[in-house]
């Protein structure tokens, strides 16, 4: 009976030092990254962007550039409509003629594996997690537009934007399509730790017998600076 015991008490030990020895190995296992610092959020960080616009015009035949600055900045965080952590964001504006004043209010949020900005009253998913190369989602999801599919074409790639050098950078497709009369072509990039640093939009009609530019407009905003407190 003695001996019973004894082998009854190893065998517990026995399974005891496999059982600590697994939590020991899970617990010393480096979680996995899903890249969730393409998109940060953290208040009092704020971004300024600068911005040139060009607009087409067949009604006059002008062509008419604008120059300002963009300003994001992080203000609160707070619960939202559907009990999720989301952060309010403040949009200013600056011209040469005009210095910063109010221009619109957008949320952003991550939830499960997504992404998430209120501009304008519609739900944008801007990136998907963990991002990777040929990842795919629809922009659109929760708005009442048109299906986009967007692309990651280029992940953790360097960039250089004015003095502005950022080690990891991801590039979208957010939605292309170009035939003779019309280009439309949305594209967005984001940086590690900033968020989004560049985007781009071409949405023109052009006169079919010559490829010149009728209406329409062009939009570049890129990364003047960042800074989080």
């Amino acid at each position: 009976m003695k001996s019973a015991r004894l082998s009854y008490y190893s065998l517990v030990l026995f399974f005891s030092a496999l059982w600590f020895s697994s939590c020991n190995k899970e617990t010393n296992l480096s979680k996995p990254d899903f890249a969730l610092n393409y998109f940060p959020l953290k208040v009092n960080q704020e971004t300024i962007y600068n911005v040139d616009s060009t607009v087409y015009n067949d009604f006059n035949n002008s062509t008419t550039l604008f120059q300002f600055q963009l300003k994001d900045i992080v203000v609160s965080k707070f619960k939202d409509m559907e009990g999720y952590e989301a952060y309010r964001v403040e949009r200013y504006k600056k011209t040469s003629t005009q210095d910063w004043f109010f221009q619109k209010l957008i949320t952003r949020r991550i939830i499960n594996n997504r992404a998430e900005e209120v501009l304008d009253n519609r739900r944008y998913v801007r990136l998907v997690f963990p991002p990777s190369l040929q990842s795919t989602w629809n922009g659109n999801l929760y708005n009442d537009l048109d299906i986009w599919r967007h692309e990651i074409t280029d992940i953790d790639a360097p960039l250089t934007i004015g003095t502005n050098k950022l080690d990891s950078t991801l590039n979208i497709i957010q939605y292309k399509e170009v035939n003779l009369i019309r280009e439309d072509i949305y594209l967005e990039t984001y940086a590690k730790n900033i968020g989004l640093v560049v985007k781009e939009v071409k949405a023109i009609d052009k006169d079919i017998s010559t490829g010149r530019t009728r209406r329409g407009f062009m939009y570049k905003m890129q990364l003047d600076s960042f800074t989080t407190k």
